[in-house]
C-alpha cells in the first residue's frame, strides 16, 4: 500500500508514496489527534454522488481527494471492508478513510492517543 500510519505523540501522520505522491499531490498527511471527533473500524460505501479532485478510482481501489456530500475526503483503500474512518473537525479534511490490515487495532491505538489529549 502507499499510504502508512504513523502515529507520533501529538499527531495520526498518513506518508503518501509511490505513484500515490502524484495521483494525490501529496506526501504527508498530518492531523492533530485534537482535530479528530470519531473514529471508527468497519467498512465504507462509496457514493455514486462523489466528486473525484485528485486520485483515482476504480472497481477494486479508490484513492485521493474527493467531495462527498459536500465534505472534503481523502480515500486509500483496495477493502472498503477493512477500513478505518476518521471524522474530523479543523482540519482541510472533514473524513478519511485508509485502510489497515488491521482495523479494530489501529482505531484503538488512535482512541488511546486521543483520549490522552
Amino acid at each position: 500500500m502507499s499510504v502508512q500510519v504513523v502515529l507520533d505523540d501529538s499527531a495520526f501522520i498518513l506518508n503518501v508514496s509511490g505513484w500515490m505522491t502524484v495521483a494525490t499531490l501529496r506526501k504527508e498527511i498530518k492531523i492533530p489527534y485534537t482535530m479528530i471527533e470519531e473514529v471508527q473500524a468497519g467498512s465504507f460505501k462509496f457514493p455514486w454522488t462523489a466528486i473525484k479532485r485528485t486520485g483515482i478510482t476504480t472497481a477494486g481501489y479508490k484513492a485521493g481527494h474527493f467531495v462527498m456530500d459536500g465534505k472534503k475526503c481523502f480515500l486509500s483503500y483496495h477493502d472498503a471492508n477493512k477500513v478505518v474512518i476518521l471524522d474530523l473537525k479543523g482540519h482541510e479534511f472533514d473524513k478519511i478513510v485508509i485502510e489497515s490490515e488491521d482495523p479494530e487495532q489501529l482505531t484503538n491505538d488512535i482512541l488511546m492517543r486521543c483520549a490522552s489529549r
